[in-house]
C-alpha cells in the first residue's frame, strides 16, 4: 500500500469512527417513565402495594409513627400501567366496618415528568378510609392507633415520592388544616 492510499485509508477509518462516536445515544428515559414501571410495573400489567408505615409530622413537632390496624394494613392499592393509569384501593380481608364495600377509592395516577410528584386523581370514593380521595385527616386513640381516615372534603394534595423502587414506595403528602401543617409520609410494600 503506497503512502497516498494508506492516508486515504487512515480519513476513511477516522471519519467512520468520528461519525459512529457522534451517533445520537437513546435518550435516557424520564423520570416519569422510570418511575411508572416501579409504581405499576411493565406497560399492560399491574402491580399492587400495601400501607406498611404510617408517620404524622405537625407543624415542627417530632413526627410520629402512627399504629396500623389490620383494617388499614391488609388494604391493596394497585397501579395500573396503561393509557389511561388506573388506581384503585381495594379492603382486604378486615374491614373496619363490616358494611363497607370491598372498594374503597378509584381513579387514575400519573407522575410529573421529573418523576418527583405522583397525583392521584379520585374520581370514585365508596369508604370515608381512602388515602387520595382528598387532603387526609388521621384519627389516632390514646395508643396512638389508627382509629379512621378521612377525607375532609378539601383539595387533594399530590404526594412527593421520596423512594421508590422495586420493593419500596414512600410518599410525603403536606397538608394545611387550619393553622396547622401536617406531614404524612406513607410507606408501601409491594404484593
Amino acid at each position: 500500500m503506497n503512502h497516498h492510499t494508506s492516508k486515504i485509508v487512515s480519513l476513511v477509518l477516522f471519519l467512520s469512527v468520528l461519525i459512529i462516536s457522534c451517533k445520537k445515544n437513546d435518550p435516557a428515559p424520564l423520570g416519569a417513565q422510570a418511575n411508572a414501571k416501579f409504581l405499576a410495573g411493565e406497560t399492560g400489567k399491574s402491580k399492587s402495594w400495601k400501607l406498611r408505615e404510617f408517620t404524622v409530622q405537625q407543624g415542627s413537632s417530632a413526627a410520629q409513627t402512627v399504629t396500623l390496624p389490620g383494617c388499614f394494613s391488609d388494604n391493596l392499592y394497585t397501579f395500573t400501567n396503561n393509557d389511561s393509569q388506573d388506581y384503585a384501593a381495594t379492603e382486604g380481608t378486615s374491614k373496619c366496618n363490616t358494611s363497607d364495600p370491598d372498594a374503597i377509592e378509584s381513579g387514575t395516577w400519573a407522575f410529573t415528568l421529573d418523576g418527583l410528584t405522583l397525583n392521584i386523581e379520585v374520581d370514585n370514593t365508596q369508604t370515608p378510609n381512602g388515602l387520595f380521595s382528598s387532603e387526609i385527616y388521621v384519627e389516632v386513640d390514646a395508643n396512638n392507633a389508627i382509629t379512621a381516615i378521612y377525607n375532609g372534603g378539601y383539595t387533594p394534595y399530590p404526594a412527593g415520592v421520596k423512594k421508590i423502587d422495586d420493593n419500596n414506595l414512600i410518599l410525603e403528602i403536606n397538608a394545611t388544616r387550619g393553622s396547622s401543617v401536617y406531614k404524612y409520609t406513607l410507606t408501601f410494600t409491594p404484593v
